[in-house]
């Protein structure tokens, strides 16, 4: 995603409502692979792409 690489910026909400329905879905993929204890090389993955949007989502603002 490249609007991952910018530092400083205003999220509004449709990108934000985006965002956060994918970090949702990575969340769901991640769990059901921990339960069934598979492809941990992919659990790796899922877990840095949902840090990747955490930060992401750290470093900007939300415009109501």
């Amino acid at each position: 995603m490249s609007s991952l690489n910018k530092d400083k910026g205003i999220i509004k909400q449709a990108p934000l409502i985006e965002l956060l329905n994918k970090k949702v879905d990575l969340k769901k993929k991640l769990i059901q692979l921990k339960k069934n204890q598979k492809e941990p090389k992919l659990q790796e993955e899922l877990v840095e792409a949902i840090a990747d949007i955490d930060t992401f989502l750290a470093k900007h603002r939300i415009q109501k």
